[in-house]
């Protein structure tokens, strides 16, 4: 039962970041500098974005967007 709530409680984080962030057409030219989620994916993985599964593409996107949200500016 724990399994299953952990699974749904991931499955609910991803809905909530690819709602926000569009993974169909990232548009990796046009990132910002402060706080996108685009600036931490590896150029190689922008070069090869759409050879991920959209799973794949999620798990980077979340991934990257923490790594975002935890950038702090003067």
């Amino acid at each position: 039962m724990l399994a299953v709530v952990i699974i749904l409680n991931v499955m609910n984080i991803f809905e909530k970041f690819t709602e926000l962030i569009d993974i169909e057409n990232p548009k990796f030219e046009e990132k910002g500098k402060v706080h996108d989620w685009r600036n931490y994916v590896p150029y190689d993985w922008q070069t090869n974005w759409f050879q991920f599964t959209e799973r794949e593409r999620q798990i980077i996107a979340v991934m990257a967007e923490t790594q975002a949200d935890k950038e702090e500016w003067d």
